[in-house]
């Protein structure tokens, strides 16, 4: 039975900690979706007070309608005693008392709905501040979460950068490399030439002075130094 017991708890221990996993992972949703819900809780709260208040105008309209009609009962019970009509005076004062006894448990039904009035009135102002501040630390928590990620792909995405650049290097240097290759052959191969081509000959004679043209002027020259 005890390996069972522990066995049952390490379960729960494991729910436990996938539900945690779970929250962690959708914490802004979350928190977004109770803001949503406290907003909506406010929407009915101001339902409730805007029943409360039309209660409150409605008693004390009511009140205003009985105090006329008590100080009319008045008048009609004063001018029944002028006519000494006891029976009809004794009669308007039982409504009048009836009437005052209303206004009464009026007024204080209107002190009551007043007190619950201004309670909601500020709980609801006090709820309404921190929803707004708590839709300020959502905005934060946004930003702060785009910022994290945008981190995250920066660093993942700076490795490949320096990658690329490697690459870049490398091709640049194979490229540079082919480039001097072409260029040393092509100096070779002039080199070459002068050396074994079909002209070689011909230079090597020109480069020693002994070429046909430059020796006919050679001649022409010492004959005339002759005359």
């Amino acid at each position: 039975m005890n390996v069972m017991r522990k066995i049952a708890t390490a379960l729960r221990g494991s729910v436990r900690e996938s539900a945690e996993v779970v929250i962690d992972a959708n914490a802004i949703r979350i928190f977004e979706q109770e803001i949503l819900d406290a907003e909506q809780g406010i929407t009915r709260s101001k339902q409730q007070l805007a029943y409360v208040m039309a209660e409150r105008v409605q008693l004390e309209r009511a009140n205003t309608t009985l105090r006329e009609q008590i100080m009319s009962r008045e008048q009609q019970a004063a001018k029944a005693l002028d006519i000494d009509d006891e029976a009809l005076a004794t009669e308007l004062a039982e409504d009048i008392l009836e009437k005052e006894q209303v206004v009464n448990e009026q007024l204080l039904a209107v002190q009551n709905l007043t007190t619950r009035e201004k309670n909601l009135t500020r709980k609801i102002q006090v709820s309404a501040q921190q929803i707004k501040t708590f839709r300020r630390e959502l905005g934060i928590a946004k930003a702060t979460a785009g910022a994290q990620k945008a981190s995250r792909l920066a660093g993942s995405h700076s490795s490949s950068v320096d990658t690329n650049i490697i690459d870049l290097n490398t091709s640049l240097q194979r490229i540079k490399q082919q480039q001097q290759r072409v260029d040393d052959t092509t100096e070779a191969a002039a080199v070459i030439e002068d050396e074994i081509g079909d002209g070689a000959l011909d230079k090597k004679v020109e480069s020693a002075g002994l070429g046909t043209r430059k020796a006919d002027i050679q001649s022409v020259l010492d004959r005339v130094r002759k005359v």
